[in-house]
């Protein structure tokens, strides 16, 4: 022990002495660890900090897939009461589902974000209350009893300031009387992962909307709730699956025309956050970023242990002093490495800092302006720690192999006779250092060309023809079931406020739909059944996302009608029912005919039969993917809807007109207000549209950038020390004749020479990565030439420049100096 303290003494008096290798040594390792310790934090909260609830690695998502596609989808109710009933590998099943809703207590009525949940929510999950009680098992099953609810530890505190006399009170949700009958424990936030929830209301309270989940027993297509279960004791979720998959055949047996084709799937809740189609991608995605993030560690170390050797060889005369004085191999070996090691631990300390504060930047910017009750906390708890630590010893051990390597196999007599040269020892020593630089060429080519990637498609996506106009329209939601209207009251005052709305200052034209492009509230589907056309046996109907709109959607929005006629006023609720489909489903369904006048059915092949009567431009509404999805629209006044989004087209800044709408809505009816009030180009930048690509991109650009910037330093850094090593043998070539130009050419030679093998290496790997990743890159291929050829000019100039300056200053040596050098 006395040794080892000697060792760390020894280690941090050598380090003072030279201040300005410590510094970027430290600062090179902070930037590593800090970036890999920043990204593990972003994973820790993403995927492997488990639900503060009990027993949380027993939870599995539940969720249907229709066979032969590959899009996961909710669970109904009726499905969800047979799992929950005869799936013998789980102990319980909770469903639930979300909505955002209005309550009103103490004279003031709230924009609440609502988790619907059966009676086992909280029993099933282990919570306890904060104050009074939860929902319990036996509420939340019957249509419209158990008016209660329960409100989020966060919501109580900041709108009732945390009195408990809030237990029993009163209150009004969506106009309906309810009961507050406790507060959920401090630590839970609600299990849909990303939002904060604000109360919590049994299931049987879920407003008889247009999409409500309580439908008899023959209507299993409508999937609409989250289903989350919990494993026996005894089972895994190999058992688990297969004990749905026994069900499912039963299901698909009694029910075919819904259920035969319908499989079940089982996730774990930690990889289908916040519901099961993340499970689609979660798993890749978060490796492939830490991945990314560990190359960039990797090339710091080099960076740190190519610094290391050159210090190496200029203590070699030191290193053969203290062996002829008697320190062995061994003692040698352990001080370099106590003088590695602290230099990791200083920056890994400096890592953990410049962690947090990425983290923090990362929390301020990271909520997406269309969900203000986003909820991303990075908690530097012990799992972040631990990384850290972890990659901090492993930092200090790769930066010390190398060096540590030199000085086992040197001959320490020959070091003491002959200084540096006999460990540095000429071309064949430095093979390693440049191989280093190989390294370091090629995980920066890689991290460019990935973030070249996820750039270019961002940029694509960004200059995407949408099929609309989305400058100056204003987009505000409306739900009159809030104040217990019905359908005719909510007509009547919806036309109200389209009269005052249209004769506002500075609107151009206005219109209802039931949906916004990329909007929070969700898209309508259904189920397609052509007139005059079969089904194969076994063959489910085509589901089609679809919109209610108004007259004056199509001028509002400036999507173009291709053939026939928008809506108009005569297609009222007493008219034959008619509808405006896409251009793709056109084609999809009518290929090479007149889709005008053509005839389908919505839901059920009994249903209402539509005529068509006009085809639209292609328009993306639903994600923002380069291909063209099936669409059509039907006019409001034959499909009422009380939840309703109001678009405004503005000769003013949109915002500026947020106000008035709300104004004119209160003079309508003091109880209703606005919510969800963003133009369309928040709209389109949210969570639902491009936020996630521009999460993407700019951590995978941030990533390049910073490989980009330790490959040129560690190529000037090596090209600088193999520079100054021939400085002798420069001396003599000038003294010979040499020209100054030969020497440039010489040192450029070198350097560019690693640079061209590195980036060759970089580019066949990237490849290989970009090929992995491929189902990531919308609309931008994975050896898109554009981006390797830009990546590729990128490092070769910022190599050309970190190869020159050294080679330069070796042009303009003195000969005579570097003859009397050594």
């Amino acid at each position: 022990m006395d040794a080892l303290w000697q060792d760390i003494r020894f280690g941090v008096r050598m380090l003072a002495r030279i201040p300005g290798y410590t510094i970027v040594v430290v600062l090179t390792l902070a930037l590593g660890v800090g970036v890999n310790t920043a990204f593990f934090s972003v994973a820790n909260f993403a995927v492997l900090r488990p639900l503060p609830v009990k027993d949380p690695g027993q939870l599995v998502v539940l969720a249907s897939r229709e066979k032969g596609s590959s899009e996961l989808n909710d669970v109904s109710y009726p499905d969800f009461l047979d799992y929950r009933e005869h799936a013998g590998a789980f102990s319980d099943m909770l469903a639930y589902r979300l909505g955002f809703d209005v309550l009103a207590a103490d004279n003031r009525a709230d924009d609440v974000v609502t988790s619907y949940v059966t009676g086992n929510y909280f029993s099933m999950l282990g919570i306890t209350p904060a104050i009074g009680r939860l929902i319990e098992p036996q509420e939340g099953w019957v249509p419209g009893a158990d008016p209660v609810v329960v409100l989020g530890y966060s919501y109580w505190l900041r709108r009732f300031g945390g009195d408990p006399a809030i237990v029993g009170k009163s209150a009004l949700l969506n106009g309906r009387p309810v009961t507050i009958v406790g507060v959920a424990q401090k630590q839970f936030p609600g299990i849909y992962y990303f939002l904060e929830m604000d109360v919590y209301v049994p299931l049987s309270q879920s407003a008889p909307s247009k999409d409500s989940f309580w439908t008899s027993r023959g209507q299993r297509g409508e999937a609409n709730l989250f289903v989350l279960a919990r494993l026996r004791p005894d089972a895994n979720l190999k058992q688990g699956r297969a004990s749905l998959e026994v069900v499912a055949g039963h299901l698909a047996q009694q029910y075919p025309e819904t259920n035969g084709r319908v499989s079940i799937e089982a996730y774990p809740e930690r990889l289908a956050r916040p519901q099961a189609g993340a499970a689609n991608f979660l798993p890749l995605l978060v490796p492939l970023f830490l991945l990314l993030a560990l190359v960039v560690l990797l090339m710091a170390c080099i960076n740190v242990a190519n610094l290391a050797l050159a210090r190496a060889n200029d203590r070699a005369s030191e290193m053969a002093l203290r062996a002829a004085l008697g320190a062995g191999r061994l003692r040698l070996l352990r001080q370099l490495l106590t003088e590695c090691l602290l230099l990791a631990v200083m920056g890994g300390g400096a890592g953990i800092l410049l962690a947090k504060w990425l983290g923090n930047m990362l929390e301020a910017i990271a909520t997406p302006v269309d969900v203000p009750m986003f909820r991303m906390k990075f908690v530097f708890d012990w799992r972040v720690f631990a990384y850290a630590a972890a990659i901090t010893i492993i930092a200090g051990f790769v930066v010390a192999l190398i060096p540590a390597r030199r000085v086992w196999r040197s001959d320490l007599n020959l070091m003491l006779h002959e200084g540096s040269r006999a460990i540095t020892g000429g071309r064949r020593r430095n093979r390693k250092r440049n191989a280093l630089v190989v390294v370091q060429v090629a995980g920066s080519m890689i991290l460019l060309i990935v973030a070249g990637l996820f750039v270019h498609m961002l940029v694509k996506t960004q200059h995407m023809d949408l099929g609309y106009d989305t400058n100056n329209i204003l987009n505000l939601s409306v739900n009159v079931e809030r104040a217990g209207y019905d359908e005719a009251q909510g007509k009547k005052l919806y036309a109200d406020l389209m009269a005052r709305v249209s004769a506002l200052p500075g609107v151009e034209s206005a219109t209802y739909a039931y949906s916004v492009p990329f909007g929070s509230s969700g898209t309508l589907v259904a189920s397609v059944f052509i007139e005059n056309r079969q089904l194969l046996p076994g063959q489910s109907p085509p589901g089609i996302y679809y919109n209610i709109v108004g007259p004056a959607y199509f001028k509002t929005l400036g999507v173009t009608i291709l053939r026939g006629r928008p809506f108009t006023d005569s297609d009222s609720a007493a008219a034959p029912r008619v509808a405006i489909i896409s251009q793709d489903m056109a084609s999809h369904f009518w290929p090479g005919e007149d889709p005008i006048g053509k005839r389908f059915r919505m839901d059920k092949p009994t249903g209402a039969s539509l005529e068509v009567v006009g085809v639209a431009r292609d328009a993306k509404y639903v994600n923002p993917v380069p291909w063209a999805i099936p669409y059509f629209y039907v006019p409001l006044a034959q499909d009422y809807s009380a939840h309703l989004a109001l678009q405004i087209r503005t000769l003013l800044p949109p915002q500026t007109l947020a106000r008035a709408v709300d104004q004119q809505l209160h003079l309508l009816d003091p109880a209703l207000t606005v919510s969800d009030v963003l133009t369309m180009d928040q709209q389109i930048r949210g969570v639902n549209g491009l936020y996630l690509l521009n999460l993407g991109a700019d951590a995978a650009g941030g990533l390049g950038i910073l490989a980009l910037l330790l490959a040129v330093v560690g190529i000037y850094g090596v090209v600088s020390y193999a520079a100054s090593q021939r400085t002798h043998e420069i001396g003599i070539r000038l003294a010979l004749g040499a020209q100054p130009s030969d020497i440039l050419r010489m040192v450029l030679k070198q350097g560019l020479l690693l640079v061209a093998i590195g980036a060759s290496v970089g580019i066949a790997a990237a490849l290989v990565v970009s090929h992995a990743v491929s189902h990531f890159l919308l609309g931008v291929g994975p050896s898109d030439p554009l981006t390797f050829v830009g990546v590729s000019l990128l490092l070769g100039g910022a190599a050309l420049l970190a190869c020159y300056i050294p080679a330069r200053r070796a042009m303009r040596t003195d000969p005579i100096v570097a003859l009397r050098r050594e």
